[in-house]
């Protein structure tokens, strides 16, 4: 994401550039033309540079946004997994912890790449998707997060999910237990 916004930087340096003053523009014009051949700006070059202007904004705010907010792909709840698996404006999927068989760290090969998973199996797909935006199916009831830019690797991150469903479960029943022997 870091790289994302970087990218994004010298276009936009560009676009303002275009829509202003013109400095490093015309010096890079004056660089690759003579003054006989020189180029004249038209609409068109200004339409462009607005869309640029617009497009490079956007790289570099989303860039910064996943740099320090990123988007949550996993994340554990007392009711099961909430996977990001609609893509990037869609709300997670909901896996509940009894449709969980298994969690445990894997991997892929993919056109001659080694990718790191968490695979996570399954009981029945239910209403998850097809296809998953940044997961795959690995087998019929197994899905697999691919985990190549995640903080934490994935039998880390396996092992804490691990723990958490049982925490989860602990909850659960103290709750209940609870109710059936509180007088109130």
């Amino acid at each position: 994401m870091w790289l994302l916004a970087m990218g994004g930087i010298p276009l936009l340096v560009i676009a303002v550039d275009v829509l202003t003053s013109r400095r490093i523009t015309n010096w890079l014009r004056e660089l690759i033309f003579t003054p006989e051949d020189t180029q004249i700006y038209e609409p068109r070059d200004v339409i462009w540079a607005w869309a640029l202007l617009f497009f490079s904004a956007f790289l570099v705010v989303w860039g910064l946004k996943e740099l320090f907010m990123p988007t949550k792909v996993i994340e554990a709840r007392d009711e099961g997994l909430a996977v990001k698996l609609r893509g990037p404006f869609h709300k997670p999927d909901l896996i509940p912890w009894g449709n969980i068989a298994d969690i445990e760290p894997g991997e892929i090969v993919d056109e001659g790449d080694v990718l790191l998973l968490l695979r996570i199996k399954l009981f029945s797909r239910g209403e998850l998707p097809e296809h998953p935006w940044g997961a795959r199916w690995v087998e019929t009831r197994t899905l697999g997060l691919l985990a190549e830019d995640w903080s934490a690797p994935p039998a880390q991150v396996a092992e804490q999910l691990g723990q958490y469903a049982v925490e989860a479960a602990r909850r659960e029943t103290r709750a209940r237990t609870a109710r059936i022997w509180d007088p109130t």
